[in-house]
């Protein structure tokens, strides 16, 4: 069974996007770096803009009923504050029970980039720094070319740029593979470019970086899986205050809030899919936590807020967490896309796994942060290119 956890562009997004503000003309500056524009704030609203939020939820369940929806769960942030946070239609169809701001989802690659913040506080640590050579804090590190080898650092792996190709987890045996057999796989993998060269979306480049953060942090090199869990856990999720998230499943599989995923029979109605997901997956890096919305609009106010969580809690310093927003190859940064557009930053990224698809992002200079979890890739597909366009122009473009 080949793991589909799948990056989705955001270039139709902001695309979108320009058409409608007359912004088509405008060109993207794919490796320019972020620079906030200096033009007059824009109002934002806040929880008593109750017409507007009114407005998006009408939209949602809109898309919802042609679509055939079954559950969705929606958060706006600014600053530190949620703004709007409901949940819509079902968590479980059967039963009958809707999903609430407590349903756990899958967030699939959205989860890279808290693999990334986590990565980050080691650089904040001491421990090496985004351009250190592998090999200097893993002299057992081995890509397939030697060369590459010396060359290979841990931005490259977290920004795609190491040289692995996408379709290398054709042949990685994921259902029987443990997290150390990946680094055995790459070592006899054919690069189709050396690092820095090209991008590549890869889910076997974004888990060998979560991994190593394990390596250089505990000095564990037994259970990696494992040690991700708990690296992730103690750098990013506590701190956060993301109590309720989970990388397995088997913490959650009888937990009231754990929301199941559909698919669409033949007449277009939801059906309950089959799980695919399975602790000691060895991608978890890539995307396997469980998150609700509710704690999903805490990450992004810690991301809003340059590191620091809502509770008050230095997670990582701006510094490094700014740099997993700088966009290189293809737009990417490290676990994010970034485009911009009159000099503003979108930074997002959209994630599906398990038949559940989501996207979370972002707009610094406007503090503004949204995410959207949903319980069917296959239905709500046409909501998540929509929704941030949507959200974007009822709430920050002057009429």
């Amino acid at each position: 069974m080949k793991k589909e956890l799948k990056f989705i562009g955001i270039s139709l997004l902001v695309s979108i996007f320009m058409i409608a503000c007359g912004l088509s003309d405008v060109d993207f500056a794919p490796e320019a770096e972020i620079e906030l524009a200096t033009e007059p704030e824009r109002e934002v609203p806040t929880q008593n803009d109750e017409s507007q939020f009114d407005e998006f939820a009408d939209f949602i369940e809109e898309v919802m009923q042609d679509e055939s929806i079954p559950g969705v769960a929606v958060a706006i942030v600014e600053g530190s504050e949620t703004v709007f946070m409901q949940g819509f239609g079902l968590q479980d169809v059967k039963n009958d029970i809707p999903v609430t701001p407590e349903t756990l989802f899958h967030i699939g690659s959205t989860n890279k980039s808290m693999t990334a913040m986590m990565i980050a506080t080691l650089v904040d640590d001491g421990l090496f720094d985004w351009d250190t050579p592998v090999v200097e804090i893993y002299p057992d590190f081995a890509l397939s070319d030697s060369e590459a080898t010396e060359m290979v650092t841990m931005r490259h792996f977290l920004s795609m740029q190491s040289g692995i190709p996408d379709d290398a987890e054709d042949s990685f045996d994921i259902d029987s593979a443990e997290a150390d057999d990946l680094f055995t796989f790459v070592a006899d993998t054919p690069l189709f470019a050396m690092p820095g060269e090209e991008f590549s979306y890869s889910n076997i480049s974004a888990s060998i970086a979560g991994y190593l953060g394990v390596f250089v942090n505990d000095g564990d090199y037994d259970d990696l899986y494992d040690g991700y869990a708990r690296l992730l856990k103690q750098k990013v999720l506590d701190p956060i205050g993301m109590r309720n998230a989970v990388v397995r499943v088997s913490e959650i599989e009888n937990d009231p809030h754990y929301g199941k995923s559909y698919v669409l029979n033949g007449s277009g109605s939801p059906v309950e899919a089959d799980s695919e997901d399975f602790d000691g997956d060895s991608l978890a890096p890539s995307g396997t936590l469980k998150v609700n919305v509710h704690e999903m609009a805490l990450y992004l106010s810690t991301q809003l807020n340059y590191g620091e969580a809502p509770n008050g809690t230095r997670v990582v310093s701006e510094k490094n967490l700014t740099e997993t927003w700088k966009p290189d190859l293809e737009d990417y940064g490290m676990g994010w896309e970034v485009k911009e557009y009159q000099g503003v930053a979108l930074i997002a990224h959209e994630g599906a796994y398990d038949n559940y698809l989501s996207v979370i992002g972002f707009i610094p200079e406007l503090n503004i942060g949204f995410v959207i979890l949903t319980n069917s890739e296959e239905a709500a597909e046409r909501l998540i290119e929509e929704s941030p366009t949507f959200l974007i122009d009822l709430l920050l473009v002057a009429q």
